[in-house]
């Protein structure tokens, strides 16, 4: 816990270089003295214990959320279910390579989803995909990678799933990523304009399947995750015929969002490039928009210091 900790203490620090030194120990100080942090990875560790589900109510498991609890589930989960929780996403991957979002068992297939997701590989799931969004294939990269460094089981990478080993499955992602949600011309990753990291546009009311009223978009938050998916494949496959492609795909598209994405004048990310329409109405000046979500990824893939 103290590691968490001082990590938070480090990120809250480093956003404090204008200020004096005083006052960066004495924020130090504050956030490593505060028991309600204490409190809430207790929580979390609670929650974890009792399973990998989005709540008590909504029983789907999401890659995005996994994502992000993923270590301490290493910690607090029986390994075996968390093994076969994660792949359990590769057997539910497309056969045009597209990751889903997360999947559910059938029987608790409830709402309405008019393109469900299914595979012959996981006949008890239905998966489900808010196709707005281009950060389901990054996410599973980094839990796989994640896992990798928490638990050492590389064996997971060689891992068959309908006849690919999960570290041709993941390959076969970047492929799909490139070949569908890349932008020539700016040479990044695009989705649908949503709202910082956020998976609804406000073209429909359902909001989460890119369709004809989308307005495709290019954010800092979709390719940072796709960045820091390629820091974990180099890391957990340095030797694959694969790795010098990772690599530069990984200072392409660094480049790119630092040429194209970079407000220099306000010191801070543009909220969208529209490769085609902008949907922001007259009068509405999207560049004074601080997206802090995106700007927090960014800043974990290393596109700032």
């Amino acid at each position: 816990m103290n590691k968490i900790l001082v990590v938070v203490s480090f990120v809250f620090v480093s956003f404090l270089s204008c200020t004096g030194l005083t006052d960066r120990q004495r924020l130090a100080n504050q956030i490593l003295s505060d028991t309600n942090l204490l409190k809430v990875d207790s929580m979390a560790r609670a929650t974890i214990r009792n399973g990998f589900n989005a709540g008590s109510g909504y029983s789907q498991i999401w890659a995005r959320d996994m994502n992000t609890f993923i270590e301490i589930a290493c910690e607090e989960s029986d390994p075996h279910e968390l093994r076969e929780a994660i792949l359990l996403f590769f057997a539910l991957q497309q056969p045009n390579d597209e990751m889903i979002d997360g999947y559910v068992l059938k029987e608790d297939f409830t709402w309405y989803d008019d393109t469900p997701y299914y595979s012959n590989a996981a006949p008890k799931h239905v998966a489900f995909k808010n196709t707005v969004e281009t950060d389901q294939e990054s996410s599973l990269i980094q839990i796989a990678g994640k896992y990798i460094r928490k638990t050492g089981d590389r064996e997971i990478l060689n891992e068959k799933v309908a006849g690919k080993t999960v570290l041709e499955r993941m390959n076969a992602m970047v492929d799909y990523l490139m070949r569908e949600r890349y932008n020539e011309k700016y040479g990044l990753l695009y989705g649908a304009m949503t709202a910082d990291w956020g998976d609804v546009q406000p073209n429909d009311d359902f909001g989460c399947d890119m369709n004809e009223l989308s307005d495709p978009a290019i954010d800092v938050y979709d390719n940072a995750m796709f960045l820091i998916a390629l820091d974990y494949l180099l890391e957990m496959a340095p030797d694959s015929p694969q790795a010098p492609r990772w690599r530069s795909l990984r200072e392409g598209i660094a480049k790119n969002v630092r040429t194209h994405l970079w407000d220099e004048k306000r010191q801070k990310f543009i909220p969208h490039i529209y490769p085609e329409k902008s949907p922001i109405p007259e009068g509405f000046d999207e560049l004074a928009i601080h997206y802090h979500g995106g700007t927090a990824i960014a800043i974990e893939a290393g596109l700032l210091s």
